[in-house]
């Protein structure tokens, strides 16, 4: 089976993002997957198996030491990587993942992305809007959403030691706390319903603490290691996505819905399409209209206990593995029919 390789993007150990799951799961049913790990440095020992068939390459190292008897993938999801199609990687096809739509945070995507298409054998795009805008600038893009990690997030683990002891019910988000986020719904909501906790983990990134609302009903645990997180959100309530909608959040696929999903737990959400489409996530346009999903889920909960499992189902049946199978049988095809 192919081999694949993932340019230096996002350092191997801080998050476990879309392009690690991906890997992660085309290793598993028999690829060779490389993930070219910019954190990783040294020559003495420059590819570590990490799990089976799996395998972290220290950036400088040489991806032609890796045996190529097998045809050769270059997966990347950054625009920018256009540069590397045709140079070290010495592939014979070109995956171009486009995960986010160029805007705003994530505009100096922009200057790469008409390379990117011109350069990729394929594209996939992680949400169903992204399929729709991009689908004419290449004969062959294909809609992959984001996915549930169902094998972590089955256990929930011990209780942690920093999870608040308040009571009420909890509304919990984990993932990066970010200006996409809006902070003043957050904050209007922890004041309505002053009964509820809303608890976040994860990183501050791109604005300071200062920024974040604060109310003795609000807490901010910090960023945990991706093993450990089960343990919070199988504590949550109920699992929230309060996204500005904008124009890059609307075309975003948020991998925590399917997390959320995958321990069983309801989901509130601003109004992202995405999102929208799960029939076990419901949005809300205003604060009101939030705070009132929040009650009515929770209610929902408690008087549908069996609707956890129904979530957990549907997050199986969107499990990266599937995703996986899905990437194999199209790679496969294209492969096949000489697309390169």
């Amino acid at each position: 089976m192919p081999t694949v390789f993932y340019p230096p993007t996002i350092p191997w150990d801080r998050l476990r993002q879309r392009p690690h799951q991906i890997l992660r799961h085309l290793a598993k049913i028999g690829y060779t997957c490389v993930y070219h790990d910019p954190a990783t440095v040294g020559r003495r020992t420059p590819k570590k198996e990490v799990e089976s068939g799996l395998f972290v390459l220290s950036r400088d190292a040489s991806p032609l030491a890796v045996p190529r008897d097998v045809p050769v993938i270059l997966w990347f999801t950054l625009p920018d990587h256009h540069v590397f199609a045709g140079g070290v990687y010495a592939e014979d096809f070109v995956v171009f993942d486009l995960c986010d739509e160029p805007e705003e945070e994530f505009a100096s995507w922009k200057k790469g992305l008409e390379e990117a298409f011109s350069v990729a054998s394929m594209v996939f795009c992680a949400s169903y809007l992204l399929y729709e805008k991009y689908r004419e600038r290449h004969p062959r893009v294909y809609y992959l959403p984001n996915a549930a990690d169902c094998e972590t997030f089955k256990t929930a683990g011990p209780i942690p030691d920093d999870f608040p002891k308040r009571s009420g019910p909890v509304a919990g988000y984990h993932g990066v706390l970010a200006t996409w986020i809006d902070w003043n719904l957050v904050y209007r909501v922890s004041r309505k319903l002053p009964h509820w906790n809303f608890v976040f983990v994860g990183p501050v990134l791109g604005l300071s603490k200062q920024d974040l609302p604060y109310s003795p009903n609000i807490f901010y645990l910090g960023e945990k290691n991706y093993d450990d997180l089960p343990g919070y959100v199988r504590r949550f309530d109920v699992g929230i996505i309060p996204f500005k909608v904008s124009a890059m959040t609307r075309y975003s696929n948020p991998i925590k819905m399917y997390e959320y999903l995958a321990c069983g737990k309801p989901v509130v959400s601003t109004d992202i399409h995405e999102v929208a489409i799960c029939p076990f996530a419901r949005v809300a346009r205003n604060y009101q209209e939030f705070s009132f999903a929040l009650e009515d889920v929770l209610r929902e909960s408690a008087e549908k206990p069996g609707w956890a499992k129904k979530r957990e189902d549907w997050a199986r049946k969107n499990s990266w593995h599937e995703r996986a199978l899905r990437v194999d049988r199209i790679v496969r095809e294209a492969i096949e029919k000489g697309v390169g």
